[in-house]
């Protein structure tokens, strides 16, 4: 495994700006990626089921930029949970799609890797912010 940048890992390495982090930026494009994708989902139930995964999708990022806006606080943690939260929830109607049809295989796995890569990268970061906020 390739060593990951300081950004992605370190509190520290944040210039005050949510989107200089590793992190911040794959959720961002995960995000994306997921929105054009929900966009071509079709038949019963499929506005409901693109409404839930965008929505997800949309709170990973969104939580983790919320989170350092806040710095080193237990506000930030809280919100870096929610966003690992929402990137699990994600992960869960990805696969919900894909058994029922809604996504193919490959697009489901290939959004099923990019979440888990996010939820890595959250995973290391949450364990900066937390061992720089108990001690």
């Amino acid at each position: 495994m390739t060593r990951l940048p300081a950004t992605c890992a370190s509190f520290e390495a944040v210039s005050g700006d949510f989107s200089d982090l590793v992190v911040w930026r794959e959720a961002a494009a995960l995000g994306a990626e997921v929105i054009e994708h929900c966009r071509r989902l079709r038949g019963p139930g499929a506005a409901g089921a693109s409404d839930q995964m965008v929505r997800a999708a949309e709170s990973i990022h969104a939580n983790i930029a919320e989170g350092v806006g806040r710095g080193v606080t237990k506000d930030c943690v809280r919100f870096l949970r929610t966003a690992r939260a929402s990137a699990t929830e994600l992960e869960s109607h990805l696969r919900v799609a894909m058994l029922a049809g809604r996504l193919s295989s490959n697009v489901a796995n290939r959004l099923i890797d990019h979440v888990r890569r996010v939820r890595y990268l959250l995973d290391r970061f949450l364990r900066s912010v937390e061992a720089r906020y108990r001690g």
